[in-house]
């Protein structure tokens, strides 16, 4: 009966993350995005994407063409000097461009993508961390306000014990709750500033405004199979796989074009005994040493592409199955808990209420400490489970 008394004046404060309005998500939502302009890891792997993407469309340029110039030194009586320059331009085998154009194509869309995945990661994670933040700071509202409490418990004690209505017993037990509430707020206080200075360092070293992050942003959990289909169409990495695979899979039919042979055409034109000739060469490169394992080779790295494409389709469906499970289980606790809010009540009409019969003598000393106590674990943990719901919601929707 006491633990239901006591969850009936838990605070309707540490619900409202579940039924929290639409600009609460505006503002959570602003100040990710404001931290992902500014985050420098995000910024590295956006350029690193872009220089990826030039080398391999550099890679399949055509050869530089050789210009020669030869000059042969000679005596008048052979017809004085004489010399030659020539310019000639070598390619593979026609279609072998094309096909590494098109492999080209596909590695680009992947990296394009895959900086997209980085980019997806890192606001998980930037939102994760500000929703620690936000349930730091409701740890810490809550430790204030329980340290508050007992502050004024442990006056009231202690002017009882100079007056003599008080035992030392008690003295020393309201003082003892009171510093450890000290030490409580103290380490919530802690875990802010930690928080914060890892945000700040996440937004790049500069100052970011969390003054209006006050509540968790509100996520309505869908269907298992609604997120399953969503990751599986939506996340970056996943698509990424099916343009690697299709990538390894024309680099292998390129590979198998290398072995016919390579070309060269070039224009002559010699001086010799004051006569010009103009004249064209061609050659053929046999492809018998250098491509020696490389189709074998293109081959296994197609089927390896494959591989890890379907590996990444799991690990997808994994991770939803078990933020799934972990925020419907959480879900269905909250609103156990949100069952027992009568509306319109805060914390400080239970505190108000324990602080009055304690004041009034209906409670002693023992059972006040043990109530506001207890009050205390049942209102972190309420807020520790909404905190561990909205990681888990933030899991799941990050592609809606």
């Amino acid at each position: 009966m006491k633990r239901k008394v006591i969850y009936m004046y838990l605070s309707a404060v540490a619900l409202s993350p579940c039924i929290a309005l639409a600009d609460t998500n505006s503002v959570f939502e602003t100040a990710v995005t404001e931290i992902l302009s500014n985050n420098p890891t995000l910024a590295a792997s956006r350029a690193k994407a872009e220089a990826e993407s030039l080398n391999l469309r550099a890679e399949n340029n055509l050869q530089d063409p050789e210009v020669e110039f030869e000059h042969q030194w000679g005596s008048p009586s052979v017809g004085g000097n004489k010399w030659s320059i020539s310019i000639s331009q070598s390619f593979d085998w026609p279609g072998v461009y094309h096909i590494r154009s098109k492999a080209t194509e596909a590695q680009v869309t992947a990296y394009r993508l895959l900086y997209l995945a980085d980019e997806s990661d890192m606001r998980l994670r930037v939102s994760s961390t500000l929703v620690d933040y936000i349930a730091a700071r409701k740890q810490l509202r809550l430790a204030q306000t329980i340290s508050d409490n007992l502050s004024e418990i442990a006056l009231k004690t202690s002017r009882s014990f100079d007056s003599g209505e008080a035992t030392i017993i008690d003295f020393r037990k309201a003082e003892f709750e009171r510093v450890r509430a000290l030490a409580r707020t103290d380490a919530a206080r802690s875990l802010v500033d930690n928080l914060r200075s890892e945000i700040i360092s996440l937004n790049g070293g500069r100052y970011v405004s969390l003054d209006s992050l006050n509540e968790f942003p509100n996520i309505v959990l869908q269907t298992e199979d609604y997120y399953a289909a969503r990751h599986a169409t939506h996340d970056p990495a996943v698509i990424a796989g099916t343009y690697l695979t299709e990538a390894a899979a024309r680099t292998a039919k390129a590979a198998a074009r290398n072995w016919l042979p390579g070309l060269s055409l070039g224009y002559i034109h010699n001086v010799e005994l004051g006569d010009h000739f103009n004249g064209i060469k061609a050659g053929i490169t046999l492809p018998i040493f250098a491509n020696r394992h490389r189709r074998a080779s293109a081959l296994a790295e197609e089927e390896t592409a494959r591989l890890t494409a379907e590996e990444t389709l799991l690990a997808v469906n994994r991770r939803v199955m078990s933020d799934y499970a972990e925020a419907k289980a959480l879900t269905l606790r909250a609103n156990e808990y949100a069952t027992l809010f009568p509306d319109g009540k805060d914390e400080s009409d239970y505190l108000s209420l324990l602080f009055k019969s304690f004041e009034g003598g209906r409670m002693s000393l023992i059972v006040y400490l043990y109530e506001i106590n207890y009050y205390n674990e049942a209102q972190a943990d309420f807020i520790s489970l909404l905190h561990k719901r909205t990681l888990s919601l933030l899991s799941l929707s990050r592609f809606d």
